[in-house]
C-alpha cells in the first residue's frame, strides 16, 4: 500500500510540476487529482474481496494501464515514462514472474497508445534539470521502498520457517511422548524415557520433571532430569521451592540464574493430576513465546500420560491382586507359571520350583466365628508370608485357604529354604483376631507344605506334584494329631 501511494502522490506532483512549468493549469491538475484517489479505491477494492491476492493482481494491472496512460498524457516525458514503465514492470514481475510481467507491458503500452490515438502524439523528451531530479529522486526513493517491502516479507517468510520448523520439532516431540508414555511399565520410566525424548529433540534445552504428593507438597513422590546437573541436594533444594510455589500454579515461574547466564523455568500442570502436583522444568537462555507454548503443550502430554499410566497401573493391580490380602491372585499366578514353562521349554537348563501352602483349621474357624475371624487368619498368615519370601518369589492367593510360591529361576533348594522357615517362624506360632461379636481369640498358625521343582519332574506337572504332597503332608499331620490328641 504505502509504495502504491507514494508512486501515484509523486506521479502527481510531477504532473503539477508540469502543468505549472507549461501554465496549463487546472486542465492538467484537475484529471491528475484521480492518482491521488486510486491508492484508496484499490486498497478497499483488495480489502472487500474474497480473494485478496487475486484482487491485487487486478490492482497492479490498473496500475500499469493508468501509468501508461498518464505517461501518454504527460506527453511521454522520457525520464518519468522509463522510471514509470520500469517500476511497473518490476511490481508485476516480483508478484506474478515473467507472465504477469508481460501482461502489465502490454497493458502499459496499450494504455499509453490508446490515449494518444484519441488525443494526438505528442513526444516531450525534456523538461528542466529540476524536474530530472525530482523523477529521480522519486525513482530511487520508490525502489528503495519496494526493497524495504520485499525485505520485510523475506523476513517474515524466513520467520514463517522458522517457526515452521520450531512446530514441526514440538509435534515430533509430542509424538515421542506418546510412544514413550504407551511403552513404559511404570511412572518412573514414563517420565526418564519422556524427558530423554525432549532433550533430545530440544539438545539446546535440558528439562526435569516433579511430581510432589498433594497432601504433603514437601515429598517428591517422582522426579526425572535431562539435560540438567542436578545433584541430590539441588533436587531436594529444588523440590522444597516447588512446593512453596503451589499458590500460583498459572504461570510459568522464573526459578533462578544459573552459571553461564542461563534460567531456569517451572511450568505447573495444576488441575491436570488428580494425585499430584506436577511441574516441568526447562533451562532455557530466556521464556519466549514459542517456548512458553511449547511448554504448555508438553506439560498437558505430559500429564494426560502420567494420569492414564497411573489409572492403568490401577486397573493392572486390582485385576493382578487379591482383594483380601493383597497378594497375587490365582489368574496372575497362573500366567506366571506358564511363562516358567515356556522358559524350561526353550531352556533346559532354566528350572523352576513351587510351594503350595494350605492354612489348616480355616474351615473350623469360619464355622464357628464367622468369616469375619476366617479372613483375619487369612490376612495374618499372608502378611507373615511376605516376611519371609525374597523380592523374586511370586506369592500369591491360590484358593481359599491355599497359598502358592512360585521361585522362578530356583530348583527344589528355594522350597526347602522357604518351607524351613515356615516351620521355623510360621508353624505353631499364635496370633489375635477378633469375632464379629468383639471376642479376642488366640489361634494356633498350622500350614501343610508340598513343593516340586523342574528338575525333579516335567515343567506341566510341577504344580500337580507340589499339590499332591501338600495333601500328603496335610493327611500326615492329621494323624499325627490324631495319635497324639
Amino acid at each position: 500500500m504505502a509504495p502504491r501511494t507514494f508512486a501515484f502522490c509523486h506521479t502527481f506532483g510531477l504532473t503539477v510540476w508540469i502543468a505549472l512549468a507549461e501554465e496549463r493549469g487546472w486542465a492538467l491538475i484537475g484529471p491528475g487529482l484521480f492518482l491521488l484517489l486510486w491508492p484508496a479505491v484499490a486498497y478497499g477494492h483488495a480489502a472487500v474481496a474474497n480473494d485478496s491476492k487475486r484482487a491485487e493482481f487486478r490492482n497492479l494491472s490498473l496500475d500499469s494501464l493508468l501509468f501508461g496512460l498518464w505517461c501518454s498524457v504527460l506527453d511521454f516525458y522520457v525520464l518519468a515514462t522509463v522510471t514509470i514503465g520500469l517500476a511497473c514492470l518490476m511490481n508485476n514481475m516480483v508478484t506474478g514472474g515473467l507472465r504477469r510481467m508481460a501482461v502489465s507491458m502490454s497493458l502499459f503500452a496499450g494504455g499509453a497508445l490508446g490515449w494518444s490515438l484519441l488525443t494526438g502524439f505528442d513526444f516531450r523528451p525534456y523538461v528542466s534539470s529540476g524536474l530530472d531530479i525530482y523523477q529521480g529522486t522519486g525513482a530511487v526513493v520508490y525502489l528503495l521502498a519496494l526493497a524495504y517491502v520485499m525485505y520485510g516479507q523475506n523476513r517474515k517468510i524466513g520467520r514463517s520457517i522458522v517457526e515452521i520448523k520450531f512446530q514441526n520439532r514440538v509435534f515430533h516431540a509430542l509424538l515421542e511422548l506418546g510412544v514413550a508414555a504407551n511403552r513404559a511399565s511404570n511412572i518412573h520410566t514414563l517420565l526418564d524415557e519422556s524427558l530423554k525424548h525432549l532433550h533430545a529433540d530440544f539438545p539446546e534445552y535440558g528439562f526435569a520433571v516433579f511430581l510432589q504428593e498433594r497432601q504433603r507438597p514437601e515429598v517428591t513422590r517422582y522426579a526425572a532430569v535431562a539435560g540438567l546437573r542436578l545433584g541430590a541436594e539441588d533436587e531436594r533444594r529444588l523440590g522444597g521451592l516447588l512446593a512453596r510455589l503451589q499458590e500460583r500454579p498459572e504461570h510459568t515461574i522464573k526459578l533462578r540464574e544459573n552459571t553461564g547466564g542461563e534460567q531456569l523455568y517451572a511450568t505447573s500442570m495444576a488441575g491436570r493430576l488428580s494425585l499430584y502436583d506436577g511441574w516441568l522444568i526447562v533451562r532455557a537462555p530466556k521464556l519466549d513465546a514459542p517456548l512458553e507454548r511449547m511448554l504448555t503443550l508438553f506439560v498437558d502430554q505430559l500429564a494426560a500420560a502420567t494420569e492414564n499410566k497411573l489409572l492403568h497401573l490401577a486397573l493392572k493391580e486390582t485385576a493382578e491382586r487379591d482383594g483380601l490380602t493383597g497378594l497375587y491372585n490365582r489368574g496372575f499366578f497362573e500366567s506366571a507359571l506358564q511363562l516358567s514353562i515356556q522358559g524350561k521349554a526353550q531352556s533346559p537348563s532354566l528350572d523352576f520350583a513351587v510351594l503350595m501352602m494350605d492354612v489348616d483349621g480355616l474351615k473350623v474357624v469360619n464355622d464357628r466365628y464367622g468369616h469375619v475371624a476366617g479372613d483375619q487368619l487369612i490376612t495374618t498368615v499372608a502378611e507373615r508370608l511376605q516376611v519371609h519370601c525374597r523380592a523374586s518369589d511370586i506369592l500369591a492367593r491360590y484358593g481359599g485357604d491355599e497359598f502358592v510360591v512360585l521361585f522362578p529361576s530356583a530348583d527344589i533348594t528355594a522350597v526347602n529354604r522357604l518351607a524351613n522357615l515356615i516351620r521355623t517362624h510360621i508353624e505353631g506360632q499364635h496370633c489375635t483376631i477378633t469375632t464379629a461379636n468383639g471376642e479376642r481369640l488366640a489361634l494356633e498358625l498350622r500350614l501343610s507344605l508340598g513343593g516340586a521343582s523342574s528338575c525333579e519332574i516335567a515343567a506341566q506337572e510341577v504344580l500337580s506334584l507340589a499339590d499332591e504332597r501338600m495333601y500328603d503332608d496335610k493327611t500326615q499331620r492329621r494323624k499325627q494329631r490324631a495319635v497324639y490328641g
